[in-house]
Order: structure tokens, then sequence, then C-alpha cells
């Protein structure tokens, strides 16, 4: 740009040097400049512009959230009416958190079992396969001898159990007594019957019958005697006094009860597993409660 301002002056001096007047010669610059102007491409200046950037930052944060819960406590108010008083049995000790497994189907009670008994006793022998015996010298409570070809208990007292048992431990057996009240003295809850897998005087079952036509099964533990079956109804037990042949087959768990030949139920069990056979008697509210048994027979069972 400043050489084309300094030819244009040096073009005026000629100028006015050849005698072309200054009017002219301006006017002759101004042309040419103008025209050299428009000739000359308009100068490019780059421009710089900040354009502001934005960055997105995404924060996640927890938000609690509450959840509002709702208690309900349903209170089950007891039945009206006159309230069942539990039978004794049930206070002796803590009763079964679950009910027992039954069944209603049973099995023959000498399926699998040998042909000679291994305990036949009539009592025509005296203390013949050893039976415990005692009397007030022994207890104070009750008495239990041998007599007339029978075993005779006696509970001197109400409240009271008395018990007796053989020398023989069995497993898997299937034993019978016949048990007879002689005097028909009997109230109600009271039973009798056998005493079965009797380890000591802690640990044993005893299935028994009472004179109103009922069956129970119960053991006796170390914290109490404890009613696996209570008193039950049974069409096949015999009432007020008469003679009842009573049986229970005891293999393995399986413990199946049996009166007059009859089927009553099978229980699962398995607390005792092998002990002695022998009898007992429970009397609730009778005093000399008097209970006779005779023929125990116990068979061995081949599972």
């Amino acid at each position: 740009m400043k050489r084309i301002f300094l030819s244009l002056a040096i073009f005026s001096l000629l100028a006015t040097g050849c005698g072309v007047t200054s009017a002219d010669t301006q006017a002759t610059v101004a042309a040419q400049v103008n025209a050299t102007l428009a000739a000359i491409p308009p100068e490019q200046v780059p421009v710089t512009v900040q354009v502001p950037v934005i960055q997105e930052v995404i924060v996640t944060q927890p938000v609690p959230v509450e959840v509002p819960v709702t208690v309900i406590v349903e209170v089950t108010a007891p039945p009206s009416g006159d309230q069942a008083t539990p039978a004794p049995e049930a206070t002796q000790g803590p009763t079964p958190t679950n009910p027992p497994v039954t069944s209603n189907t049973g099995p023959d009670p000498l399926a699998g079992a040998n042909v000679t008994p291994i305990i036949d006793e009539r009592f025509d022998f005296p203390n013949k396969y050893y039976w415990w015996v005692f009397d007030e010298t022994i207890s104070s409570t009750g008495e239990g001898k041998i007599e007339d070809e029978t075993y005779v208990m006696i509970s001197k007292q109400p409240e009271n159990y008395e018990w007796t048992f053989n020398g023989k431990k069995l497993q898997n057996f299937y034993a019978t007594a016949t048990v007879v009240l002689p005097d028909g003295q009997c109230k109600a809850q009271d039973h009798w019957g056998l005493v079965f897998r009797y380890k000591d005087n802690a640990n044993f079952y005893m299935f028994g019958v009472s004179c109103d036509g009922k069956y129970i099964l119960q053991k006796r533990t170390p914290d109490g005697f404890i009613t696996v079956l209570p008193l039950t109804d049974s069409t096949a037990i015999k009432r007020l006094g008469q003679q009842n042949i009573i049986g229970v087959r005891a293999v393995g768990d399986q413990i199946s009860l049996y009166a007059n030949d009859q089927f009553l139920i099978t229980v699962t069990d398995n607390s005792y597993a092998e002990g002695l056979v022998g009898m007992y008697i429970r009397a609730l509210l009778t005093v000399e409660m008097t209970v006779l048994f005779d023929d125990i027979k116990a068979y061995v069972v081949n599972p």
C-alpha cells in the first residue's frame, strides 16, 4: 500500500512539471487511487472467537426412600365356655412339640417272629424269669408280688405309678399280657399294662388300657412322663374289670399296639431301641388299686 502512494506522488510531480494543472492532477490521482484500491482485495484479518465449552458432569447420589411397614398382630381369644382340663399325664413332664406319626394299618403282630417265645411266663413257678418283686419294706407307695399263679401289683396311694420288669433285654419283639382289675375299683384315667424297652427307671415305654375302654401310650424320660398317645376310646377294649389281652410289637422305630387280637394303631418313635419287658399300673384317684397280670409272652421278631 505504501508503494502505491509513493508512485502516485511521483506521478503528481511529473504532471505538474509538464503543465498539467493541479486540479487535473488531483482528479487524475484520485481516479487512479480509487481504481487501484478497487483492484486490491480486502485484507483478511484473522479473528479469534473464544467459545465457552460446557462440560456436563452427572453426579449420582442415592436418595433414601422410606417404605411404611404395617405390622398386624392377630390375637385369638379363647373359646367361650368351659375349658378342658389337661389330663394329669400331660402335667407329669414336657409334652411332645409335634404330634406322633401314626398309622391305622397294622402288621400281623407275629410277622417275622420266632415260633418259640423267648419269654413264656405263667407265674406257676415264682421268679422263673427273675421278675422284680417288692413290698412295704422296699416301697412305701406300692407292692408287687407273685401270688396264685399271677403277678399282683398294688398302688397304695393315688397319683402314683408302680412297675416291674424281667431280666431279658429285647430289641425287636412282640409281647403280650393278660391284664384284669378284679375288684372293679377304677376311676377316670387309671390305667395299667406293659412296660417295654426298659433301660432304667428313667427311660422306657408304657402301653396300657383303662376300665372305661381306652388305651394310652407313654414314655418315661429323665424329664418325667410324656404322653405319646392320650387315653383313646376303642371298642376292642373290654370294660369294668373284664380281662383284656394286650400286645405291643416294636420293630425299629415302629410301635404297633393291639388289644384282644385287634390292631389299634402304629406309632413312629425312636426314643428307645431296646430294653427289658415288664408291667405297670397307674392310679390317679384310686387308693389300693390292684391289677393282676398273667401269661406274659415275648417273641423275637426278625425285621
